[in-house]
C-alpha cells in the first residue's frame, strides 16, 4: 500500500515539475503609460457595453476594435504585449495599480461633473419656477386691470342711465 502511495507521489512530482517558459518579448513592445492607457480605455468600453449594449449592437460598433484604432496598434500586438507583461507579475501588478487609480480619478471626476450639472438644473428649474410665478402674477394683473375697466365701465353707465333719468 506504501509503494503505491510513493509511486503515485512520484508520477505526481513528476508531471508538476514541467517547465514554464516565459513568452518571449515582443517584437514591438508598447510602453508600460501606454498599456496602462490602453488597459483602462478597454475597462471604460467594457462598462460602456454592459450599459448600452444595444446600442452598440444597433450602431454596429467595436469599442475594442476603436481603442486598438485609437492607439496605433493592432490586436495581435496588443495580445502579444498583454501576455508578456502578464508573465512579468510585478510589472502587469504595477500597470494595473496605475489603472485602477485612473478609473477612480474619472470616476471621481464624472461624480464632480454630475453634482454641478445637477446643481444647474435645480437653479435652471427654480429659475423656471420664477418666471412662471410672474407670468402668472402678469396675468392676473392683466385680469385685474380688466375687471377693474369692467366695474369703471358699468359705473358709468349706471351715471349715463340715472343722469338720463333726471
Amino acid at each position: 500500500m506504501i509503494k503505491k502511495y510513493t509511486y503515485l507521489i512520484l508520477i505526481l512530482a513528476v508531471f508538476s515539475c514541467q517547465s514554464l517558459d516565459k513568452p518571449p518579448k515582443p517584437e514591438v513592445l508598447i510602453e508600460e503609460d501606454k498599456m496602462v492607457e490602453i488597459l483602462t480605455d478597454i475597462a471604460f468600453v467594457k462598462a460602456a457595453k454592459t450599459t448600452y449594449r444595444k446600442v452598440l449592437e444597433i450602431e454596429k460598433i467595436n469599442p475594442e476594435a476603436y481603442i486598438l484604432k485609437k492607439h496605433k496598434i493592432d490586436s495581435a500586438v496588443f495580445t502579444q504585449n498583454n501576455i508578456w507583461y502578464a508573465s512579468q507579475l510585478e510589472k502587469y501588478e504595477q500597470i494595473f495599480t496605475r489603472v485602477k487609480t485612473n478609473l477612480e480619478a474619472s470616476k471621481n471626476k464624472y461624480e464632480k461633473l454630475k453634482k454641478e450639472e445637477d446643481s444647474i438644473k435645480k437653479v435652471q428649474d427654480s429659475i423656471k419656477k420664477i418666471k412662471d410665478t410672474l407670468d402668472t402674477k402678469k396675468i392676473l394683473s392683466k385680469e385685474e386691470r380688466q375687471i377693474e375697466e369692467d366695474i369703471e365701465k358699468a359705473k358709468a353707465k349706471r351715471l349715463n342711465a340715472s343722469s338720463e333719468k333726471e
